[in-house]
């Protein structure tokens, strides 16, 4: 017995000794090319009608891991590199849309030999027995690349011209007549997007003809013959510069080995010429299992019902095709993808055993991103399985002092290490913060911190399954949509919080209505849209006398609905409409604000006495507000 029960205690040790696990990719940590090296990625991609499952980290090889030693970045071309056969990627196309003299499959057999590399198979417009008009006057190759490519040079010719091909001796059949056209999109000229001719040669005399192209991003390469005499292309070369427009990596499905609370996730980027043409973003999702696709076959009954069957992802590759049911999302078992910022929170279901990032870049030919380090720390066991949180009421009238009730829940299904601090998001400083319960009986907290825009308290630790805190505040709503998100912390293991997740969490009585639970309180619709709130004015009359009454005026005022800080403006008008004076002009953030004037102008000297009118103005982003009314000024 005594011997069991130290190996419990030991067990039970290790748990919770385990410090906070830190995941790293790429500069010191595990490299880009193996994607975390944890489960192949699953990502569902269109190609054509159907959905593909890619289970690559760098879709159509758009990923760059040799311009920078231990960085990544969207795929840059060598001046020197052939990209057409890119085209034949899953985005990507060539065809001949008015080639009608052989059957389709021969066509597309014929052009992707000219794009990947095979010196026997070349395209041909030429005389046969079922086909003696050859006319080649018209006729296109259209390159699609699917996604802008940067290009500088263009180059194509028949077998045996540039390449020895002793078996096609058809160096003489090239192109005659040609023109050279590009598009950076699909043409459409109804939308602005002609296509742009490159150059034109009536009377071509060369074999090999190699064409400098400015540099540039395109999608479409068009070579179009202008003449009849019949020709064959061997190759269409196409050769890249720059940075691909846009690509995204993939990370593995990481593999945490259990349930765990993920903490802030950090990159490392760097901007590569114009940071202003360039960007970046992460995305996020999480999952409970190893598969994010469901696999599915389609069958029959013995009553001829129909019926759709979950299989294995091989099982599914093995099956005929029609029997194979569409690719889709697992989204009962994974979720969707989410943004993340950096140094900020996931905001994915969690906590989950596996975790997936996507980066998605975007720039121009030379300007774009790298990105050196992607970096999280997790937390295993979790803080918590659920932390559902919600406030009650969830109406309130903007700038009258309200009182909300807030509560969360703990569920857990095995070991959590539970929580001892809350954080508050608020959109202005909290009045008082009082009647902190846990299941009911009252405990001691400590208000750590109470700043306009969050505030912080710490008490016992709760992790306990079912376990209910509930506490009350008091401060005034001044923007519709107010949200008061969370995150709940550990403090043996404060780097790693967990975000609390709006539902219901408590009934707060007959007017709570569970389905509506959540963390955000409205405005009632007639507020919605104001930016500033009631304006007063310490008097109509200002004095600037020095004998001490109404030598200054006190400008009050409550800015509505901002998220950032706006250019707030206060100025005198004297009755011809001419300005006199700007108050104050100065960026302002939501709620109360406060200025004085004392009856000078710019100049230091006291404003002429009369009637004057006020404008206070509010720069939103879309739109201006204005409110105005009088002052005057006796001396």
């Amino acid at each position: 017995m005594y011997a069991v029960a130290l190996v419990v205690v030991g067990l039970a040790g290790g748990l919770w000794a385990q410090p906070v696990g830190t995941f790293t990719l790429g500069l010191g940590g595990r490299p880009w090319q193996g994607g975390g090296d944890s489960v192949d990625p699953e990502v569902l991609l269109r190609n054509g009608a159907r959905m593909v499952v890619d289970t690559t980290n760098t879709p159509e090889n758009a990923i760059d891991f040799t311009q920078r030693r231990g960085w990544i970045s969207p795929l840059f071309f060598d001046p020197e590199e052939n990209i057409a056969s890119r085209v034949l990627l899953e985005r990507g196309r060539i065809s001949s849309p008015n080639s009608l003299h052989a059957s389709r499959t021969i066509v597309n057999k014929w052009l992707a030999g000219t794009v990947n590399g095979d010196h026997e198979v070349a395209y041909q417009r030429k005389p046969t027995a079922i086909f003696p008009d050859a006319n080649a006057n018209g006729i296109l190759i259209v390159l699609d690349f699917g996604v802008s490519v940067g290009i500088h040079r263009v180059r194509f010719y028949p077998r045996n011209a540039l390449v020895a091909t002793p078996s096609a001796p058809f160096q003489d059949d090239f192109m005659r007549g040609y023109e050279l056209w590009i598009n950076e999109r699909e043409t459409n000229t109804a939308q602005n997007a002609p296509d742009f001719l490159i150059a034109r040669e009536a009377s071509n005399e060369k074999a090999i003809v190699d064409l400098a192209v400015p540099p540039q991003y395109v999608r479409l390469v068009k070579l179009r013959s202008i003449v009849t005499t019949p020709f064959e292309v061997d190759e269409v070369e196409v050769y890249g510069t720059g940075y691909l427009s846009e690509a995204v990596y993939y990370t593995d499905l990481i593999d945490l080995g259990d349930r765990a609370t993920v903490g802030r996730v950090r990159w490392l980027q760097q901007a590569v010429g114009e940071q202003v043409f360039s960007n970046v973003s992460l995305r996020v999702r999480s999952g409970n299992d190893d598969t994010p696709v469901l696999y599915r076959r389609e069958g029959e009954g013995a009553f001829g019902d129909t019926f759709i069957l979950e299989v294995t992802g091989e099982e599914y590759h093995q099956l005929e095709r029609f029997e194979q049911a569409p690719l889709i999302d697992d989204e009962e078992n994974w979720s969707r993808w989410k943004s993340v910022e950096n140094d900020a929170l996931v905001t994915a279901p969690g906590p989950r055993r596996y975790v997936q990032f996507r980066l998605d870049f975007s720039g121009r030919i030379f300007d774009a991103r790298e990105v050196a380090r992607l970096q999280f720390d997790y937390l295993q066991p979790p803080i918590a399985d659920t932390l559902r949180a919600e406030v009650f009421p969830r109406l309130a009238e903007a700038e009258k002092p309200a009182t909300f009730h807030y509560a969360v829940r703990l569920k857990a299904t095995g070991p959590v290490r539970g929580y001892d601090r809350l954080e508050i998001d608020t959109n202005i400083r909290v009045s008082n913060i009082r009647g902190l319960r846990v299941n009911g009986q009252s405990v001691d907290f400590t208000v750590v911190e109470n700043e306009p825009e969050y505030f912080i308290v710490d008490f016992s630790l709760i992790d306990g399954n079912d376990d209910l805190l509930e506490f009350t505040f008091d401060l005034p709503i001044f923007r519709f949509g107010s949200t008061f998100s969370g995150r709940a912390f550990n403090r043996l293991w404060p780097e790693v919080p967990q975000i609390l997740e709006p539902g219901n969490a408590v009934s707060f009585g007959p007017e709570d209505i569970a389905e509506l639970s959540g963390l955000s309180v409205a405005i009632p619709r007639a507020q919605v849209g104001k930016l500033v709130g009631d304006i007063v004015l310490s008097s109509r009359l200002l004095t600037p006398n020095g004998d001490g009454i109404n030598d200054q005026l006190e400008i009050f005022f409550n800015l509505l609905q901002l998220t950032l800080p706006t250019p707030v403006i206060f100025d005198l008008y004297d009755l011809a409409g001419h300005k006199v004076y700007t108050v104050f002009g100065e960026e302002h953030r939501l709620g109360p604000a406060t200025h004085r004037w004392d009856g000078r102008a710019a100049d230091g000297q006291r404003v002429l006495p009369g009637l004057y009118v006020w404008v206070l103005r509010v720069k939103a982003d879309s739109f201006e507000e204005r409110h105005s009314g009088t002052i005057a000024v006796v001396y």
